[in-house]
């Protein structure tokens, strides 16, 4: 565990991966990995999607969860080159009642925190589909610079729609004790979800 402000990095084992069957179905992932796929992810797919990020050397999936343990989502961070040292960000509410909210924004900067204070990466990117305003906003907030849109990049819905690009440099970065000082970030007090029952494992 990887404690922060208002919520914690925690491995996606145990007890956390058995919600990601259900987030990887919400709208919320699939604008995180920015494709409209609606096909259900079968318990199989996510088993195996967990299997494969485990095994990732160049990058990790993390969940986060509120200081008395309540699941919000999750945090991806994916190497892109050895020589820059850069890497794609990515961040999502499987909650859908924290979208928004300081608790997912600071799951957005204990990603941040640990890819440049613990990996030492020398930059981050970002993505957003054009009407993701949250996310764009989120991005804007942790100090990210809008360096572009791809126009017309992917199909969602039926229609046609762009990309927005963000980047943030190690430089830039004032560090994770020094962003929360200067931002404020306020718990929502959400009421938490009751636990899942764990499946019983057969013989």
């Amino acid at each position: 565990m990887i404690e922060g402000h208002l919520v914690d990095l925690v491995p996606f084992e145990d007890d956390f991966a058995i919600h990601l069957a259900a987030w990887m179905n919400e709208e919320a992932w699939f604008r995180t990995m920015i494709y409209d796929r609606r096909e259900p992810h079968t318990e199989n797919d996510v088993k195996k999607y967990i299997e494969k990020m485990e095994k990732n050397k160049r990058g990790a999936l993390f969940g986060y969860q509120t200081k008395n343990g309540d699941p919000i989502g999750g945090v991806i961070y994916d190497y892109q080159g050895d020589r820059v040292w850069k890497a794609d960000v990515m961040s999502f509410a499987g909650d859908t009642r924290y979208e928004g909210t300081d608790e997912q924004f600071d799951g957005l900067l204990m990603l941040i925190r640990y890819c440049f204070e613990t990996r030492n990466l020398y930059r981050l990117e970002g993505a957003a589909l054009a009407f993701d305003t949250v996310k764009i906003e989120q991005f804007q907030r942790a100090g990210f610079t809008h360096e572009g849109t791809l126009r017309q990049h992917i199909r969602w819905g039926g229609d046609y729609v762009a990309v927005e690009m963000f980047g943030l440099l190690h430089r830039e970065w004032p560090g994770y004790d020094s962003m929360i000082e200067a931002l404020g970030l306020q718990s929502s007090a959400i009421e938490p979800k009751p636990k899942p029952e764990k499946l019983e494992k057969k013989d």
